[in-house]
């Protein structure tokens, strides 16, 4: 598969998440908002345990240390506080996967063959065959992605590297991408990624300047 399709396939996948954000933002708002409010309530917790400490002497830190090991009053909120936040980091993520399956799955068994996505750079999702993928196919196919993200990707970039330009996922559910083309426009979307991008990272370089500044006073 040559850059340019690669290229293709990824401007695709990227205007996916633009258009999907606002979806996921609003599945995982609530369970987000339970982990932000049990982290606060947990800081709370320490925040009076620590005042208790002082109370009574422990200044060093050690004394400190054992001194909230030994308050049962902060092991049980920094048990329940910790449990609070994991629910809600994992209900967020699961809320995030769902909406993510329904998009693309979704999507690509309709008669466009493809997510919103992929259908503006003229990619459809097919069986080896070249026909239609039955709903089971694509959802093998959308969990065996999941590897990939979790490896920076090394299972997409293997298009790179194929003639048929079939990634791991496509590989594990016999599907491929086939079609493409770019828009005029689509060159004005991945600048912008990359001015994104960019200023990230400048702001990224500019904060850890100012910590090594203040750190360095």
């Amino acid at each position: 598969m040559s850059a340019q399709a690669f290229r293709v396939r990824y401007a695709a996948y990227s205007l996916d998440l633009l258009l999907l954000s606002p979806l996921l933002a609003l599945a995982a708002w609530r369970p987000a908002l339970r982990a932000v409010a049990a982290h606060a309530e947990l800081q709370r917790a320490a925040e009076a345990a620590i005042e208790r400490a002082f109370m009574e002497g422990h200044f060093a830190l050690f004394s400190l240390a054992a001194a909230l090991r030994e308050d049962a009053v902060f092991r049980e909120a920094l048990a329940t506080g910790t449990a609070g936040i994991a629910a809600g980091v994992l209900g967020a993520l699961l809320a995030a996967v769902a909406v993510s399956a329904l998009w693309f799955i979704g999507f690509e068994a309709s008669p466009w063959q493809a997510s919103p996505g992929k259908r503006a750079f003229g990619l459809r999702v097919v069986g080896a065959d070249g026909g239609r993928v039955a709903l089971p196919r694509l959802l093998l196919r959308f969990l065996a992605a999941a590897p990939s993200w979790l490896l920076l990707h090394l299972g997409h970039a293997l298009v790179l590297f194929r003639a048929d330009g079939r990634a791991f996922h496509d590989l594990v559910a016999g599907t491929r991408v086939e079609g493409g083309h770019w828009p005029r426009w689509a060159g004005l979307w991945l600048g912008l990624q990359g001015l994104a991008v960019c200023a990230l990272l400048s702001w990224g370089g500019w904060v850890f300047l100012r910590a090594v500044f203040v750190l360095g006073l």
